[in-house]
């Protein structure tokens, strides 16, 4: 009689483990062109909330854009205070207009 034992053996680990796929970074394009809509949006309505968006929009695309040396994120944060500044100004501009003679 053989020594066989009953007992099944247990199934062996597949020998390259199913890698599971990481999600690649996202493209700084989307981060770009939302940041520029922002930018665009506070020269005309709330300049301190849609110009700090496209800052920091700017700073997410510069940081992506590391590796590939391109600067659309720092063009993005200059063009964010820019854009900023003149909302401030004319929008106090013309909230003053109906007060100052």
């Amino acid at each position: 009689m053989s020594n066989v034992s009953s007992v099944p053996e247990s199934p062996q680990p597949p020998a390259n483990p199913p890698s599971y796929s990481i999600p690649q970074k996202r493209s700084a394009a989307l981060h770009f062109n939302i940041g520029i809509l922002c930018a665009i949006i506070s020269v005309v309505v709330l300049p301190e909330i849609f110009g700090s968006a496209a800052i920091i929009l700017g700073a997410y695309a510069w940081r992506m854009e590391r590796d590939e040396n391109r600067n659309r994120g720092l063009l993005l944060i200059i063009l964010g205070i820019v854009a900023m500044l003149v909302g401030i100004y004319y929008t106090s501009y013309f909230g003053l207009y109906n007060i100052l003679p």
